[in-house]
C-alpha cells in the first residue's frame, strides 16, 4: 500500500513538473510570438465581420495582403480550410492579432484540461497519468500552441462526443460530431461509423446539424461562394494538392503515392516509375481501403472503445492533410486502446504515438 501511494505521489509530482514545464516553454512562447497559422484563422474571421466573399479566402495574393491588414507579417493563406472553419475565432476578431491568439491559447489549453479530465472519467487513468502521455506527445502539442492551432478544441469535441456516446446519449453525440464535420472534415467518416453501429439517433442528429450548418454557410457567403468551395477547393484538398504534395513531410498516403508514381520536373523530377495512372488509381483506393476494414470490423466488435480508438486512428490516417499539431487528435484513441490493451500493446501504442508526436 505504501508503495502504491509512493508511486501515485511520484506520478503527481512529475506530471505537475512536466505541466510546469510546458507552460514556461510552449505556452509562453505562443503567448508572446507571433507565428502562424493563428493569422490565416484570425484574418478570415475580420473578413467575415466585413462580409468579404468566401471565394476570395481561396486567393493566396489577396488573402496574404488581408493578412497585413490585418496586422500581421506572416506568410498566410486560407486553403485547405471549409466555409465555416473560422466561426469559433468570429468573436475574437475585434481584437488585435496578438492579443486574440492569447485568448485563442488560454481557451485552447481549457480545451486540453477538459478533454484530460473526460478522459480520466472514461478510462482506468488518473488526471495525471493522462497529463504525462499527453505531453509524451510533447512534439504536436508544442506547435498547436506556438501556432495558435485549431485542434486542441477538436480534441475536445470529439472527446465530448465519445463521453456522451458512452453515456447512452448518441444524439448529443451526433451533434458534435456534425459540428466537427462543419469545422474539419474530420468528423465526416463518423457518419459511415454509426451507420455500421446502427446508431440511427446519432446518424439523424448528425445529418440535422450539418445541413443546419451548411444553411449557415449559405447565408453568410451565398450559394455560389458554397459551390465555389465544393467544386475547385474541396477536390484539390481530398487529393492532397493545397500543400506541397511532394514533400514527405506531409506524412500521407497520398503524398507517399504521388513520390513514387507522379514526376513533376523540380519538385519530383526522379519518381520510382513515372506511372501517374497508378497514382489516380491507387489513391482513392487507399483512402477508402484505410477507412473500410475497419468498418467491417466494427460489425462483430462489441467493445465500443477499441472499436471506437481504431476508427478513429484510421480518420486521421485517412487524411490527405497533416502537418505535426494533426496528431494532437490521437491522444483520444491512444488513451482508449491503452484502457484494455495488454502490456506488449500498450509499450506500442505508447511508442506510437510518441514517435508521431515529434
Amino acid at each position: 500500500m505504501r508503495r502504491y501511494l509512493h508511486l501515485r505521489s511520484a506520478t503527481y509530482a512529475l506530471a505537475a513538473a512536466a505541466w510546469l514545464f510546458f507552460l514556461l516553454t510552449t505556452f509562453r512562447y505562443g503567448w508572446v510570438r507571433a507565428a502562424s497559422d493563428f493569422p490565416n484563422y484570425y484574418t478570415a474571421a475580420v473578413l467575415v465581420r466585413k462580409g468579404e466573399p468566401l471565394r476570395n479566402y481561396y486567393n493566396w495574393t489577396w488573402f496574404q495582403r488581408q493578412v497585413n491588414y490585418a496586422g500581421s507579417n506572416q506568410l498566410g493563406a486560407y486553403v485547405p480550410q471549409g466555409p465555416l472553419t473560422m466561426l469559433p475565432l468570429v468573436p475574437l476578431a475585434a481584437l488585435p492579432v496578438q492579443a486574440a491568439k492569447r485568448v485563442w491559447i488560454t481557451f485552447s489549453l481549457a480545451c486540453l484540461v477538459a478533454t484530460i479530465w473526460l478522459l480520466s472519467r472514461m478510462t482506468r487513468f488518473t488526471m495525471a497519468q493522462l497529463s504525462l502521455l499527453c505531453l509524451l506527445g510533447y512534439g504536436t502539442l508544442h506547435y498547436n500552441f506556438l501556432y495558435g492551432q485549431y485542434y486542441a478544441l477538436l480534441l475536445f469535441l470529439f472527446t465530448l462526443a465519445f463521453y456522451m456516446l458512452r453515456r447512452g446519449y448518441t444524439g448529443n453525440c451526433g451533434l458534435l460530431l456534425g459540428i466537427v464535420f462543419a469545422l474539419k472534415l474530420y468528423g465526416g467518416p463518423f457518419l459511415l461509423y454509426f451507420a455500421v453501429k446502427r446508431r440511427w439517433k446519432a446518424v439523424a442528429a448528425m445529418i440535422a446539424v450539418s445541413v443546419c450548418l451548411g444553411l449557415l454557410a449559405v447565408a453568410l457567403f451565398g450559394a455560389s461562394d458554397i459551390a465555389y468551395f465544393g467544386t475547385h477547393i474541396l477536390p484539390r484538398a481530398l487529393r492532397g494538392e493545397t500543400l506541397d504534395p511532394y514533400n514527405s513531410l506531409n506524412g500521407t498516403a497520398s503524398t507517399l503515392l504521388r513520390d513514387a508514381f507522379v514526376m513533376e520536373p523540380e519538385l519530383n523530377p526522379q519518381p520510382l516509375w513515372n506511372a501517374p495512372f497508378l497514382f489516380f488509381f491507387f489513391q482513392p483506393l487507399v483512402t477508402l481501403a484505410v477507412l473500410a476494414f475497419p468498418l467491417l470490423a466494427l460489425f462483430r466488435s462489441n467493445e465500443p472503445r477499441r472499436g471506437f480508438g481504431w476508427y478513429f486512428v484510421a480518420v486521421v490516417l485517412a487524411s490527405p492533410n497533416t502537418g505535426a499539431y494533426t496528431f494532437l487528435l490521437l491522444l483520444l484513441p491512444v488513451a482508449l486502446l491503452l484502457n484494455d490493451a495488454p502490456r506488449r500493446e500498450k509499450i506500442v501504442l505508447i511508442a506510437c504515438y510518441a514517435l508521431l508526436a515529434i
